[in-house]
């Protein structure tokens, strides 16, 4: 009579009298009480299989919450350590950055140097070959003057010009310039 399982809990209201002759409740009344009395939790307008029914969906929602929680926290950790790798690799990539600068601007301080030195050695080159060409003008005078002092022709002195390819007026340009 006390069997409450899911089956047993709808009783419709029973038929029939409620109390017998010595005014007491009849059997159906008493079960259709005992089950009413059950059902609602030994109190009035409780019903303490929804309240279970309630409780139970609540308990699967909070486990559920906790573990969609806990995937969550997995999730940012995860994303926090991806992050810290990132910031990781963009640092060393900043410091590779910065040392390829620091080689670049390296090389073209040598590059300005090499071509301050070539510019500096052309000069210095300019320079030998007018003195060289200077001194191979004088060589050639002062041969030519040693010719004529030693009493040779003048056709001596300008087979001598014609075989170095100096000529005579290029000789007295080039000693025009010097002094």
């Amino acid at each position: 009579m006390t069997d409450i399982s899911k089956s047993n809990y709808y009783m419709p209201f029973p038929a029939g009298p409620v109390v017998d002759n010595n005014r007491n409740m009849t059997v159906t009344f008493q079960r259709f009480m005992l089950s009413l009395f059950n059902r609602t939790g030994k109190e009035q307008g409780v019903d303490s299989v929804y309240d279970e029914q309630q409780t139970e969906t609540a308990i699967e929602k909070a486990a559920q919450a906790e573990s969609d929680a806990q995937i969550a926290q997995e999730t940012a950790q995860t994303a926090q350590e991806t992050a810290s790798a990132s910031q990781a690799a963009a640092s060393a990539a900043q410091a590779s950055a910065a040392a390829a600068q620091s080689t670049a601007d390296a090389g073209v301080a040598a590059a300005t140097k090499a071509q301050e030195t070539a510019d500096d050695a052309v000069a210095d080159a300019q320079s030998a070959l007018k003195a060289a060409e200077d001194v191979l003008i004088m060589t050639l005078l002062t041969s030519s003057a040693q010719a004529a002092k030693t009493a040779q022709s003048l056709d001596d002195a300008a087979l001598m010009a014609a075989q170095s390819q100096i000529w005579p007026s290029l000789l007295l340009q080039s000693s025009q310039a010097s002094t």
